[in-house]
């Protein structure tokens, strides 16, 4: 957009824009804020966003045009303010030009609460962290990490893992007490000195700090050791192997037993990577790599991700370590250290172990960026053959797959799945519940489930380069019909039938009633059937492209049971309320406003009932007693 382009209000904008530091909203044409920033001069900052010079490749330039609605601007005293005003604005609007982690939130923490007498360890997602007297550990990237360190903690430091609900309604130990995993505080007097300790040392080893459990291990051990508790001593033998052999990865020390958090950034162009070295009681404990693609200068990065990064759902550490120098340092350090509750440095070193840790940051960023882009490499050369072999008119980049479950047609749906340039989208999942049918019947109901996904696809322009159906070519004929009615252009058909149990000379196993049978445990291959074409097309079995269709079918499949399931699941308790005596219309609107799902109503003890209006202790151990 050159200036002697500008349309009269933006022409306005910038002649009346003050020349002070503050803060700058661009919205949308519908007046969503789109990006936040700020600038020491908003005249002039404001300006080069519209009079680029030649090979100019700042923030979405070539955007504006396109997007930009109106642009608001905020005065402050000084630069200080300004930074912190940006902060709040971008927490507050979520622009999304802006850095924002969004999946980030559903990385996996563990919580260490406070309200009960006896504390257990819970998994929580990081968005759902609150701001109370737990101790929080994490994020975990990886279920598989979080399953091994509970695991850990569940046979060396025995703490209870029963829910509170089950803790209350106890008359007597469990196994996991019977095995010696939990002192049984529920229904055992219990020392609560002694699960104090416990959760002290579970502290330590969540905070990667071996070395001082490990001393305090040693001095229990030794202590039982002299007064002859061998047992004991043992039990603190076992647990120090344990330590250090969960925590042995972790044998890069520096000098300094500070928390640090190393950040660095590797790009080319507008696609980079922030890098994020954990470091905890001088200590490697963690890294963590966020991709993106921005066209912002680094040190706009750097803020962006600050902004980001410690949003509250991730404690802060001592010492912040950058690649570059910040502007505002000092404004960076009073916004972390309040954060935090503790003084913050945020610092760049030039040299010493700090320094390497920065570069080591380095190094970790720009091989997870040549991971991702081989990846990435990797998945266009599938599609393209995917392309070739199905004699595709276009590259598909987004592949939508479907699938339907049902029991003799109760809580019959619909699933549909996406791949985008050759990866699952979960965020383009979606169900659908079948709604036209009395009788179960899989190629109507497909039908149905096609018909809705289309004809608002239509309305939205949003549709995908090729649908892969479950099934032969029955289900194949069906989506071609529907696209056919609908008119439908662009979009390319294929399905994928199951692999058959074949019999000794090759043939189909068939039962006495002519299905194809399940006893047999050869198969023939996956079949893939294209509109038009008397016999499928030959894709090998273990190439990559066949492998992304399976895997398509597979998740659809498994996205549709567990919808099913969830609803039948639904049903049937809602039918076991309708059973019990007392227990009519209003009653059940009542419990479910109460507990807020049924499954909440289930899992209530006969005091949680007591707690609902109009609900008698006799009704109460009613409803317990039918639903348990």
């Amino acid at each position: 957009m050159a200036a002697r382009d500008l349309p009269d209000w933006l022409a306005e904008r910038l002649k009346t824009a003050p020349r002070a530091p503050g803060c700058y909203l661009m919205r949308d044409r519908v007046g969503e804020v789109v990006y936040v920033g700020k600038a020491a001069d908003l005249k002039a900052r404001l300006g080069q966003y519209f009079s680029p010079s030649p090979g100019d490749t700042r923030f979405f330039i070539g955007l504006l045009d396109r997007v930009l609605g109106s642009i608001d601007v905020i005065t402050t005293s000084n630069e200080k303010e300004a930074l912190l005003l940006e902060n709040e604005l971008i927490k507050r609007h979520q622009p999304r030009f802006n850095v924002k982690l969004k999946d980030d939130k559903n990385f996996l923490m563990i919580r260490l609460g406070r309200e009960h007498p006896w504390p257990r360890l819970d998994v929580i997602r990081a968005g759902r962290r609150k701001r109370d007297a737990a101790d929080y550990f994490g994020p975990y990237d990886s279920a598989t990490a979080i399953r091994n360190t509970l695991r850990v903690i569940n046979r060396h430091f025995n703490l209870r893992t029963c829910e509170d609900t089950e803790f209350k309604n106890r008359a007597r130990p469990c196994l996991e007490h019977q095995i010696g995993r939990c002192p049984a505080p529920c229904v055992l007097p219990v020392d609560p000195k002694a699960y104090a300790e416990s959760l002290a040392d579970v502290k330590l080893f969540l905070q990667g700090k071996s070395r001082p459990l490990v001393e305090r291990l040693t001095a229990k051990m030794e202590a039982a050791a002299e007064a002859l508790d061998f047992e004991l001593a043992a039990h603190y033998r076992d647990q120090i192997a344990a330590v250090e052999r969960s925590l042995a990865p972790q044998s890069v020390r520096f000098k300094h037993e500070s928390d640090m958090d190393a950040l660095a950034i590797y790009r080319q162009g507008a696609e980079l990577v922030v890098q994020v070295i954990q470091v905890r009681a001088g200590v490697i404990a963690g890294a963590r790599n966020f991709p993106m693609t921005m066209e912002l200068p680094d040190e706009e990065v750097l803020e962006d991700f600050l902004t980001a990064y410690y949003d509250g759902s991730r404690p802060v550490p001592e010492v912040v370590l950058t690649p570059t120098p910040l502007p505002e340092t000092e404004t960076w350090e009073d916004l972390l250290s309040e954060a935090r509750g503790k003084r913050v440095k945020v610092h760049a070193p030039q040299r010493g172990d700090s320094r390497r840790l920065i570069e080591l940051a380095l190094k970790n960023a720009e091989e997870s960026f040549k991971a991702r882009a081989k990846k990435a490499e990797d998945a266009l050369v599938t599609l393209e053959k995917l392309q070739d072999r199905l004699g595709l008119t276009r590259l598909p980049a987004r592949i939508e797959c479907y699938d339907i479950s049902n029991i003799q047609g109760t809580e019959p749906v619909g699933s549909m799945v996406v791949a985008t340039d050759g990866h699952l989208d979960k965020k383009e999942y979606r169900h659908f519940k079948v709604r036209s049918l009395e009788a179960p019947n899989d190629f109507q109901m497909m039908y149905e489930v096609l018909s809705r996904r289309f004809k608002r696809g239509l309305e939205t322009g949003e549709l995908p380069d090729l649908i892969l159906i479950d099934g032969g070519k029955g289900q194949l004929n069906i989506a071609v019909e529907v696209l056919s009615e609908l008119g439908v252009q662009g979009v390319e058909v294929a399905s994928l039938a199951k692999s058959r149990l074949l019999d000794e000379e090759g043939h189909v196993k068939r039962d006495a009633a002519g299905l194809p049978s399940s006893d047999d445990p050869t198969r023939s291959e996956e079949r893939v059937f294209r509109p038009g074409r008397k016999n499928h097309v030959n894709l090998r079995p273990n190439s990559n492209e066949m492998y992304l269709l399976v895997r398509l079918r597979d998740e659809a499949h498994r996205f549709a049971i567990t919808f099913h399931k969830k609803l039948r699941d639904k049903r049937t308790l809602s039918s076991e309320l309708e059973d019990i005596p007392g227990v009519g219309p209003t009653r059940r609107k009542e419990l479910l406003r109460h507990f807020g799902s049924l499954k909440r109503v289930r899992e209530a003890s006969v005091d949680d009932l007591l707690a609902c209006p109009g609900v008698s202790r006799a009704l109460a151990e009613r409803i317990h007693a039918a639903l348990n």
